[in-house]
């Protein structure tokens, strides 16, 4: 592995297509420095009943109080750009019905 090397640039562009669909949903977060994953605030304050919404939009997150996070949520964003797009419409949906 020490001659292994790694596409960051992928990684810059999920995380910047993450972030832009975050934002056009109305979502709140903080951009991740290091990590794979975001952790944005949920919308309503249990952030358990978000990610039921989120999951029946077809999107899997976890609460976030299992990382000592509640009221957010996590994603990751270690998945095809394609995916990250197509789930676009779904974050505005879930936002949508509340």
């Amino acid at each position: 592995a020490v001659d292994s090397t790694i596409e960051l640039d992928i990684y810059r562009r999920r995380r910047a297509l993450m972030a832009q669909v975050l934002t056009e949903a109305g979502i709140e977060f903080m951009m991740p420095k290091g990590a794979f994953y975001f952790f944005p605030k949920s919308p309503v304050a249990d952030e358990r009943e978000f990610v039921q919404k989120l999951l029946g939009q077809r999107i899997l997150a976890v609460p976030g109080r299992g990382f000592g996070l509640a009221g957010h949520f996590r994603l990751t964003f270690c998945v095809d750009e394609s995916i990250i797009a197509n789930s676009a419409e779904s974050f505005k949906n879930a936002m949508k019905s509340l």
